[in-house]
This record gives structure tokens, C-alpha cells and sequence, in this order.
């Protein structure tokens, strides 16, 4: 009875002492941004679409202009592997949230629903609605309310876009968008007559028209976008990353009015329709009504 005794004290000790190192471990357990930092290496999510997040055709290197603000604010913190792995745009929060990446760096425009999954860093860029048609604009669209009231009218937009809430919100009937994994089907749909215009956030439209590609394209202006508000990107985080959030937040205001930002706002064709209006907050956009 008493060795009983004496082996169930045991076996009790040992799932104790087994309890008490599983607790220790938990409260000592290294956050993603204690990991980041004393690497010096992040894992980035882009979806390889200029401006945003990209290779370079020249070089293979990623560049764009999220990945060019990550690395400026992080340089100083001494973290300067960025390693860039490439997905659809739909994949990004997904990515994120199943740990293929630290942080989505691709454009991702601020919402709240996206705020439901994700903590966004300090908004970067406005990123209104904008329009891409034939040379010309053949059926002379000016905005939503253009797109809404004729029938004779079909948008293109990316799967998952904020553009396709706006226009919605506008009027447009579902039966008349036609929702396409990446820009070059978007593009192509439109050269081939399918759709009639090519709905895009106004960096990518700038980015888009700047290359390779863009003979018989142009931007619908002014685009009137009515009541739909005014998107702004920033890079995504984890939840449970707010560390890593704050940290990234510090280094972006203290980048925000230095040379640097600026000749990145230069190098991507972005100005004062782009620049993020004082005042404007990631918590303010989270909340408000869509």
C-alpha cells in the first residue's frame, strides 16, 4: 500500500514539474518580432504586381513600393534579409495567417473586414479607385454611376479587390462584373472586348500604364467613384504580432518626411493624390462604416 502511495507521489511530480517547464517555456516563448530581430531576416508575402510588390524583370530582385518601405524602416533595426515569397493576391491573409510569412507587403488596402483578420500597420498610401479603358473611351465612362446605368456596360476587377464593394455600393449588379485572378486576364479581357473597363486601386492603374504593354490603354479622368471611400494600403501583420506592428509603426513615422520617402514616392510615379493626409489613422479606417 505504501509503495503505492510512494509511486502515485511520483508519477504526480513528475506531470507537475512536466506543467511547471511547459509554463515557463510559454511565458518565455520568443515573439515573431524577438525572432525577426535577432535574425535580421523577415519573411514578406507580395503577389508580384507593380507597384506594389514585385521582381525586378531586369535584376530578380523584389522591389515595389511596399517592399522598398519595409526594408527602409526596417534597415535600421538591423534587419536586412527580406525574404519575399511570391502568391496570388487572394493568398496573401491567408498566407499570413497560416505563418508562410511575418507580414503581407503587396497593397493590401485597408478595411474592416480585413481588419477582422489581420493588424495593419500606419496607412502609407491613398489608393482611390481608378479606371482603365481603350484608347479613346469608347463608351465614354466617368465613373460608377456610368458603369451602374447601362446595361450595355461590363467591369473587370480583381477577385477580392476592394474596387468590386464600391461598385456595388454604386449600383453595379454582380451579373455585370466579371472577377479575374490577376491583371493580365483583367487586361485582356479588355483588349478582347469582354469587358469594357478594367477596375483597378489609382497606384496600380500609375504602375500599369508605366511599362511594357500599355499601347491602346488609358485612365478614365476624373473617375467619379461617388460615395465610396478613399482606400489606403499599408502592410499587414498577425493579430498576435502588435509588437512587430509597433515597432514597424515608429520606424514608418520616423521614414514619413525624410528624402528617402520621398524619392520612393518619386521612383513609383506616386504625388500629392497619393501622399496619406495628416490625420488619417489605421483604427479610424478599421472602424468606419463600409
Amino acid at each position: 500500500m505504501a509503495a503505492r502511495a510512494v509511486k502515485g507521489i511520483g508519477l504526480f511530480g513528475i506531470a507537475a514539474a512536466l506543467l511547471l517547464i511547459s509554463n515557463a517555456s510559454s511565458a518565455f516563448a520568443e515573439t515573431t518580432k524577438e525572432r525577426i530581430l535577432r535574425e535580421g531576416r523577415i519573411v514578406v508575402g507580395i503577389h508580384n504586381r507593380s507597384p506594389w510588390g514585385f521582381r525586378d524583370e531586369k535584376t530578380g530582385e523584389p522591389t515595389g513600393w511596399h517592399p522598398d518601405i519595409l526594408k527602409a524602416a526596417f534597415a535600421d533595426l538591423g534587419v536586412k534579409n527580406l525574404e519575399f515569397q511570391v502568391t496570388e493576391f487572394g493568398a496573401l491573409i491567408p498566407g499570413l495567417l497560416a505563418g508562410r510569412f511575418d507580414a503581407v507587403a503587396s497593397g493590401l488596402s485597408i478595411t474592416p473586414d480585413r481588419c477582422k483578420q489581420v493588424a495593419f500597420g500606419a496607412p502609407d498610401l491613398q489608393a482611390p479607385d481608378a479606371a482603365i479603358v481603350l484608347a479613346g473611351n469608347p463608351k465614354k465612362i466617368h465613373g460608377y454611376a456610368d458603369i451602374a446605368a447601362r446595361e450595355d456596360i461590363v467591369m473587370g476587377a480583381g477577385r477580392g479587390s476592394v474596387v468590386t464593394t464600391n461598385a456595388g455600393a454604386a449600383g453595379v449588379p454582380n451579373s455585370r462584373m466579371l472577377l479575374f485572378p490577376d491583371i493580365e486576364s483583367n487586361l485582356s479581357a479588355l483588349r478582347a472586348g469582354r469587358i469594357d473597363t478594367a477596375l483597378m486601386a489609382s497606384p496600380t492603374v500609375i504602375g500599369l500604364l508605366a511599362g511594357k504593354g500599355a499601347d491602346g490603354l488609358e485612365r478614365v479622368a476624373p473617375f467619379d467613384v461617388g460615395k465610396a471611400h478613399t482606400n489606403f494600403a499599408a502592410i499587414a501583420f498577425r493579430k498576435q504580432d502588435v509588437d512587430l506592428r509597433a515597432v514597424y509603426d515608429e520606424q514608418l513615422a520616423k521614414l514619413k518626411g525624410t528624402q528617402a520617402f520621398a524619392s520612393i514616392m518619386k521612383k513609383y510615379g506616386f504625388g500629392e493624390q497619393e501622399a496619406v493626409p495628416p490625420g488619417i489613422a489605421t483604427a479610424d479606417l478599421c472602424n468606419r462604416r463600409q
